[in-house]
């Protein structure tokens, strides 16, 4: 190439840019040299926005990327940028252009400066938000550390959900650290390039784990899932490592870059975990309680919103302006999900931490054929009663019947029998008993299996005698409550 060396293009004879009609020429026309050659031109007569058509005209010409078309192309492409951010202050755009125009000529590292250059741009009110992302981040990492401390031991789907808002939170970290110029982070690449490959395995892993959902080889099926992560670390380490002295755009490094960058793999990657999520959750849909339902929504929401947002920056990556926009609205969104994130788990945490207890899937009982409720009566009905029990906690109540239960609900007894027969596959005792042993497990888990006596759960889950609770307890769990604590004791002391 005919102008690959800051030396030759100090000597780049640039006087036929006094023929206007050049920049007018048909790009098409033109070889690749041509056009970096005109784009150079254009840079150095503060042209920028024609310097940043050719120079980009160039890069799709297949021109050689070496470090001084690389540092001209980014220039000029912050330039632009620059311009538009300050088109309502025409009295302070040309200041502006030539503050960028001396950055590139008495800094050895051009690019670095006019990002310093953007950052001052910032209006208060964004440096303000920016300030709010790190807030919400360090809450997310907070959170993350939390759910790791208290939750890991037996219910271990929260370590997914740890990994999983870790990951979402140091992107938001990273971002508001590059925005806020005080930290002057300008890295060699965002480490949040390789933790999106975490992100939807972790969910996938969290919600299925959540659902009880266990299968033979567990360990190689979890390694199985965060392969890509691992790959995508290697390749960050040999980015981060290799060096190339004669910046070619064969080198190893920039290969790297290129993929690790890659907006469609992540796209792709993230898209085959939101399939598979999709399915996971109407396959179990009827299963859930609305809580969980509405929760495993939310999430796969989310999911979906940051895919939608990665797959509009792979279409879009030649627009200047969209890089910074589609950045901050996914920053947006990230503190929003570590927010609800946060909420639940001071409000509700039993949503995210607890697995959850499917509801068998039944047909309509033939008994109950001339019955006066409809399909929507019966939803409707059946939400309402799991509303009531997870939120009143009806079961401790060791004299509730099903008349009592029906007022509450303001409803007749035989319109309730027939939704706990129809939609939950048990008689009224054996329905309450399920949230009453469950209780009993919360308790043993909350006071980390040291249970002086046993028969103080039998009243605090809501039994009345001791029969029935070790009747139900075992019927559920397959053995007594002294052996479910000595058997998640012992757990806990090999798993360590």
């Amino acid at each position: 190439m005919g102008w690959s060396t800051d030396a030759d293009l100090q000597n780049l004879d640039c006087g036929i840019l006094e023929n206007h009609e050049l920049l007018s020429t048909d790009i098409e026309a033109l070889s690749s040299e041509e056009c970096f050659k005109i784009g150079v031109c254009a840079y150095k007569n503060q042209n920028y926005n024609e310097a940043y058509a050719f120079l980009l005209s160039a890069n799709l010409k297949g021109y050689d990327k070496s470090a001084s078309f690389q540092k001209y192309f980014a220039a000029s492409k912050l330039a632009v940028d620059s311009i538009n951010q300050l088109a309502r202050n025409s009295a302070d755009l040309k200041n502006q252009i030539q503050a960028t125009h001396h950055l590139l000529g008495s800094s050895a590292n051009p690019v670095e400066n006019l990002a310093k250059l953007e950052e001052q741009n910032n209006s208060s009110q964004e440096n303000l938000l920016n300030y709010i992302f790190l807030v919400f981040a360090i809450s997310g990492i907070f959170l993350a550390g939390k759910l790791l401390i208290n939750h890991k031991r037996v219910n271990t789907h929260n370590i997914f959900l740890a990994i999983f808002l870790f990951g979402v939170s140091i992107m938001l970290f990273e971002l508001s650290m590059y925005w806020i110029k005080e930290f002057n982070y300008t890295p060699k690449e965002f480490f949040f390039n390789i933790h999106f490959y975490i992100w939807a395995p972790s969910l996938y892993l969290y919600i299925r784990k959540k659902l009880n959902i266990t299968s033979n080889g567990n360990t190689m099926k979890i390694t199985k899932h965060y392969g890509v992560f691992v790959f995508f670390c290697l390749l960050l380490l040999i980015h981060i490592n290799i060096t190339d002295s004669l910046n070619s755009p064969l080198s190893p490094s920039n290969n790297v870059a290129f993929i690790i960058q890659n907006a469609y793999l992540k796209f792709f990657h993230s898209t085959l975990y939101l399939i598979l999520l999709v399915r996971l959750y109407k396959g179990h849909k009827e299963s859930l309680n609305f809580s969980n339902k509405k929760w495993f929504i939310l999430a796969i929401s989310f999911l979906a919103a940051i895919i939608l947002i990665v797959f509009s920056r792979a279409l879009f990556a030649e627009i200047p302006s969209f890089n910074y926009i589609s950045k901050y609205i996914g920053a947006i969104l990230l503190s929003l999900f570590i927010g609800v994130c946060a909420v639940m788990l001071f409000i509700q945490p039993e949503i995210l931490t607890k697995t959850e207890a499917l509801k068998p899937k039944t047909t309509p009982k033939v008994k109950y054929k001339n019955s006066g409720l409809t399909e929507a009566m019966i939803e409707t009905l059946s939400h309402q009663l799991l509303e009531l029990i997870e939120n009143k906690k009806v079961y401790l109540d060791n004299t509730i019947t099903l008349e009592k239960l029906a007022k509450n609900l303001n409803t007749d007894r035989y319109s309730l029998s027939q939704v706990i027969n129809q939609e939950f596959g048990k008689n009224f005792y054996e329905f309450i008993n399920d949230f009453r042993v469950q209780e009993a497990i919360n308790i043993i888990e909350k006071n980390d299996y040291q249970i002086d006596l046993i028969t103080d759960l039998i009243y605090e889950s809501g039994f009345n005698n001791k029969v029935s609770f070790y009747k139900a307890f075992k019927k559920r769990k397959g053995m007594t409550p002294s052996q479910y604590i000595k058997e998640q004791t012992s757990d806990i002391i090999i798993n360590g």
